[in-house]
C-alpha cells in the first residue's frame, strides 16, 4: 500500500508559504512502521470517522460506501459523526486514532485545505496520515429562495447591483468551502452581499427558504430535496461538469467565473497504519465505488462516485491545498 509521498522541494516551499505552517502536500511514509497487518485483518469492526453533521454530503456518501465495504470485509463498518470546527474535529480525531486499520475517516479536501489557514493546531497531512482512497466528489449549488425574483445568475448579479450591500448570503460557517465560494462569486461579478455564517447546512438552508438570507453555495446533496420541492432555485454549480440531476442548471465556469470546487472526499488513516491492512481497505473502497447500487444511490443524492488510487491522491491534494487557502486569504474569507 502506498502512502502519499512529499512533493517537489520548490511546490513543498511554495506550499508552507501559502498554508502558513509547514503543511505540506503529501503523505510521507511511516517514520516508524506498526506491527505487520493481521493474517485475518479485520477481524473486528471497522469505525468510519465522518467529520460532519448527519445528513449531509459526506455523511451520506460515508454510508452509502460503509454499507458496501461491511459486505466486502465481512464486518460491519460503523460511520461515526464528529462535526464541528469546520471538520477539524474529526480531523483531529482520525489522526489520534489507533494506526491499525480500525479506524479510517472522510476528509473534504478543499475544506481541510482551507482550515488549514483559520486553525493552527492541525495535525500535519504529511506525517500523520496514510492514504486509502479517493471516493467521491460532492459539488456545490448556487441556490436562492423564490420569493427573491431570480431564475439565473445574469439576474441575481442585476438585483444584487441594484441594492449594494443589502442582501445577505448564507454559509455552511466562517471559513468553510460555501464561505469562500461565495466570496469568489461576489468578487468576480464586482458586487456585495453581507455574510450570514452557520453552523452547517441545516441550520443555514432553513433561513435560506423563508427569505431571512438571499444566496447560498451549498452540497448538490443538501439542497436536492429543496429544489425537487420547489423550494428553492439552482442557478449554477461550482462542479467542473453539469450534475446529471439537473442537466439544465450551468455551471460557473460556463457562465465565464473563474470558480470549480469539485469538493473531493478522501479515505484517510493514522499514519503507521500496516500497509497491508490498507491494501483491504482500499481494495474495498475500489468495489463499493464500482457497484451500481452504490453510484446510483450517490447520484440521487447529487454526489460522483469517483475512486483514486492511494498513489494518485498526491498532485490531487497538492493543488487543493495550494489553491484554497491563498483564495482564504486573499478574499479575506479565513476568520470573517
Amino acid at each position: 500500500m502506498t502512502s502519499l509521498t512529499g512533493v517537489t522541494p520548490v511546490l513543498r516551499k511554495l506550499l508552507q508559504c501559502v498554508v502558513g505552517f509547514g503543511l505540506a502536500a503529501g503523505m510521507a511514509p511511516a517514520m516508524a512502521q506498526a506491527p505487520g497487518a493481521q493474517a485475518d485483518f479485520p477481524a473486528k469492526p471497522v469505525k468510519l470517522i465522518v467529520p460532519a453533521p448527519p445528513g449531509g454530503a459526506g455523511d451520506t456518501s460515508a454510508r452509502a460506501i460503509a454499507r458496501h465495504m461491511s459486505q466486502t470485509l465481512n464486518q460491519q463498518v460503523i460511520v461515526e459523526n464528529k462535526p464541528g470546527a469546520a471538520t477539524t474535529i474529526g480531523y483531529k480525531n482520525l489522526a489520534n486514532a489507533a494506526p491499525d486499520g480500525y479506524t479510517i475517516g472522510l476528509v473534504p479536501l478543499a475544506g481541510v485545505a482551507i482550515a488549514s489557514v483559520t486553525y493552527k493546531d492541525l495535525p500535519d497531512i504529511e506525517r500523520d496520515f496514510s492514504a486509502v482512497a479517493g471516493m467521491a466528489d460532492a459539488p456545490h449549488m448556487l441556490v436562492v429562495p423564490p420569493s427573491l425574483g431570480v431564475k439565473s445568475v445574469k439576474e441575481l448579479v442585476e438585483l444584487l447591483k441594484s441594492r449594494p450591500g443589502h442582501y445577505h448570503y448564507a454559509s455552511q460557517g466562517a471559513g468553510s468551502l460555501s464561505h469562500i465560494e461565495s466570496a469568489v462569486f461576489l468578487d468576480g461579478a464586482g458586487v456585495s452581499a453581507s455574510h450570514v455564517p452557520y453552523k452547517g447546512s441545516s441550520e443555514a438552508i432553513p433561513g435560506l427558504i423563508t427569505g431571512e438570507t438571499s444566496m447560498m453555495f451549498d452540497s448538490v446533496s443538501s439542497v436536492l430535496p429543496h429544489v425537487r420541492a420547489g423550494k428553492l432555485v439552482p442557478l449554477a454549480t461550482a462542479a467542473s461538469n453539469r450534475v446529471p440531476q439537473l442537466p439544465d442548471v450551468p455551471t460557473m465556469a460556463e457562465l465565464g467565473y473563474d470558480l470549480k470546487a469539485d469538493n473531493a472526499f478522501v479515505l484517510l488513516a493514522p499514519a503507521n497504519t500496516p500497509p497491508a491492512n490498507l491494501n483491504v481497505l482500499t481494495d474495498a473502497v475500489r468495489q463499493a465505488v464500482a457497484n451500481d447500487e452504490v453510484i446510483a444511490t450517490l447520484q440521487n443524492n447529487g454526489i460522483v462516485a469517483r475512486f483514486t488510487a492511494p498513489e494518485e491522491l498526491r498532485p490531487q491534494l497538492a493543488k487543493e491545498f495550494a489553491l484554497w487557502p491563498n483564495l482564504a486569504k486573499k478574499l479575506g474569507t479565513a476568520s470573517n
